[in-house]
C-alpha cells in the first residue's frame, strides 16, 4: 500500500476522534471534488453532491432529502469554507477531547451540528424576513460551534494564542464569535448563522446536562488536567502538618489525575458514583 494511504488508514483506526472527523470532513470534500470534475467534462447538470449533502431550509424539499440533516455536517463545497472549518475543528476538538474523552466528542459534533440545521430550519419557518429565502446549509459550523462552545463554558480561562501573538481567554473568543453570529442574522450574507446559534446554546446545554450544576457553580475553577488544588485539610479540628497535608494533597491529586485520565479514555458515563461525587466535591473546593 502506498505509505501516505497507510498513513491515512493508520491515523483514522488509531488517531484521535478529532483527526477522524476532519478525515471523514476532507474525505467527503476530495468526493465533491470528483463529481464537479466529471460534471464539467461532460458538460453535466447531475449536482448529485448538492442532492445528497446539501441540506434545504424548504420542509417540503427536506421532506424529500430528510438524510441531509446528518449529511449536510460533512459536506463542503468551497475549499476555503474547508481549511477554516478544519482548522477551527482541530483546534477545539483537540482540547474538548483531552478533557471529555473521544464518545462525547462525536456525540456533541453530530448532535450539536443537528440541533444547529433543526435551528436553521426552524428559522426559515417562523420569521417572515426568511421565509422568502430558502438556502442550502453545508458545513460543520454548527458541530464546531456547540464544541468551542461547550469548551469556552467548561474551561473559561483556558488561554489561547490569536493570530500566535496575542494571548486570549477562551470564553473571549467564544462570545465574538456568537456576537459576530447574531449581529448578522437577517442579512443577505448567505450564511446560516442561526445554524451557528444553535450549535453554540445547545454546546452550552450540554455542558450544563454533563456536570448536573448551574453555569455559575464552581466546578468552572477545574480548569486543567494537573491543577493544583488549595484546600485546607483539618483533621480533627487541628491544621495538619506540613507533611501531612503534602501527603494528602498529592494523594487527591493523583485520584482526580486517574480520574480525568478515565474520562478522556471512556468519557464521563464510565465513571463510578463514587467517582463522580468525588469529582463534583473537588471542582466544589478549587
Amino acid at each position: 500500500m502506498n505509505p501516505l494511504f497507510a498513513h491515512i488508514k493508520q491515523e483514522f483506526r488509531s488517531g484521535s476522534m478529532t483527526i477522524r472527523l476532519v478525515l471523514a470532513n476532507l474525505a467527503v470534500f476530495f468526493l465533491f471534488t470528483l463529481i464537479g470534475v466529471f460534471e464539467r467534462l461532460h458538460s453535466s447538470a447531475i449536482v448529485l453532491e448538492a442532492y445528497f449533502f446539501a441540506l434545504p431550509t424548504d420542509v417540503s424539499r427536506l421532506a424529500q432529502q430528510p438524510w441531509t440533516l446528518f449529511t449536510s455536517l460533512f459536506a463542503h463545497f468551497s475549499l476555503w469554507h474547508l481549511i477554516g472549518n478544519m482548522l477551527f475543528l482541530y483546534f477545539a476538538g483537540q482540547t474538548y477531547e483531552r478533557f471529555f474523552g473521544a464518545k462525547r466528542l462525536l456525540h456533541l459534533y453530530i448532535i450539536g451540528g443537528l440541533a444547529g440545521n433543526l435551528t436553521e430550519i426552524l428559522a426559515h419557518l417562523m420569521f417572515p424576513a426568511l421565509q422568502g429565502s430558502a438556502i442550502s446549509v453545508v458545513g460543520a459550523s454548527g458541530a464546531i460551534m456547540a464544541i468551542f462552545m461547550a469548551l469556552a463554558i467548561a474551561q473559561p480561562q483556558l488561554q489561547v494564542q490569536l493570530f500566535g501573538i496575542f494571548p486570549l481567554r477562551i470564553y473571549m473568543l467564544a462570545i465574538f464569535f456568537f456576537l459576530k453570529d447574531l449581529t448578522a442574522v437577517g442579512t443577505a450574507d448567505q450564511i446560516a448563522h442561526f445554524a451557528h446559534i444553535g450549535g453554540a446554546l445547545f454546546g452550552i446545554w450540554s455542558i450544563q446536562q454533563f456536570w448536573h450544576v448551574r453555569l455559575s457553580r464552581p466546578w468552572l475553577g477545574i480548569q486543567l488536567k494537573k491543577a493544583n488544588s488549595n484546600l485546607k485539610v483539618k483533621k480533627g479540628g487541628r491544621p495538619l502538618s506540613d507533611e501531612q497535608y503534602r501527603a494528602n494533597k498529592q494523594e487527591r491529586q493523583a485520584r482526580l489525575d486517574a480520574i480525568l485520565d478515565k474520562i478522556s479514555k471512556r468519557g464521563y458515563d464510565a465513571l463510578s458514583k463514587e467517582e463522580k461525587d468525588f469529582l463534583f466535591q473537588q471542582s466544589k473546593d478549587v
